[in-house]
């Protein structure tokens, strides 16, 4: 999938705090490092931030340097064994900041199959933008905060519990092959976010969660019908987001599926 040069969304304080190490670590690609210098430039509180980190890193360098010397009484490993765990990082290491998402055959069966009814009315309400930016968050695929394989699938809401004022409740899909990846904290403009990734049977999927009680998210783009919920779906930037809303809480999932393909995904969603 060909992913549009206006993709590219300036890059925030929250963005560059929660992936400091990995700018240091150089594991940004050009165009990643090019907004987070951009960022430094105008922001003196992030470019102090990364000196104070990059000064750290370096002072514990010096001191591992120091203690694994070969006169010091820690030594050094032996040669053999660096050579292999350096041989087998270099064979094993894939792109921390930015992964492509697998491009998904065009679904074959038709939407009427599917059992979805369409009411074809397009609204461009002002919340376009809002969903543009979880577009553009998702396709950054920003190191995740907390992994399944670290504190399992059913711990991911309540790594939430203290970290926002709502309860972000996410819904589970049932549909074979998905699985949850991983969540973070994201916004999307002011609005504080929980953000979950999940790994599909091709490609992956991000799913925002805001809390919304004024009704300002999610009036945008084509009403649909999917059994008994109604969601409005926006094509952007090679993305299809659904978004859809329980109560004061508005779920926006982003995905390169299908149209026919992501409305089987979100049949699937129950709490």
């Amino acid at each position: 999938m060909t992913l549009e040069p206006t993709l590219t969304a300036a890059m925030d304080c929250t963005e560059l705090e929660r992936a400091v190490d990995a700018y240091l670590d150089g594991e940004f690609d050009d165009r990643e490092r090019a907004e987070a210098d951009a960022h430094l430039v105008a922001c003196p509180r992030c470019r102090d931030l990364v000196e104070r980190q990059g000064c750290l890193r370096d002072a514990v360098r010096a001191r591992l340097r120091e203690a694994m010397a070969a006169p010091a009484p820690a030594g050094r490993a032996p040669e053999a064994l660096r050579a292999r765990i350096q041989d087998a990082l270099a064979k094993t290491r894939r792109p921390l900041w930015r992964r492509a998402l697998a491009p998904l055959p065009v679904a074959t069966l038709a939407a009427a199959a599917a059992g979805v009814a369409f009411v074809l009315v397009t609204h461009a309400g002002p919340d376009l933008a809002l969903v543009e930016e979880a577009v553009s968050k998702h396709h950054r695929s920003l190191p995740l905060e907390v992994s399944t394989a670290s504190v399992g699938e059913g711990m991911i809401p309540a790594w939430f519990a203290d970290k926002l004022d709502f309860n972000p409740a996410p819904p589970h899909f049932a549909a074979q092959g998905v699985r949850v990846l991983g969540a973070r904290l994201s916004h999307l403009r002011e609005w504080p976010a929980a953000y979950i990734r999940y790994e599909l049977p091709r490609g992956q999927a991000g799913l925002f969660i805001v809390d919304d009680p004024d009704g300002r998210f999610g009036a945008s783009g084509r009403e649909v019908r999917i059994g008994p919920r109604t969601v409005r779906l926006v094509a952007a930037k090679g993305y299809n987001v659904v978004t859809w809303r329980d109560a004061e809480i508005v779920y926006s999932l982003v995905s390169d599926l299908d149209e026919a393909a992501l409305y089987d995904l979100v049949r699937t969603a129950g709490r």
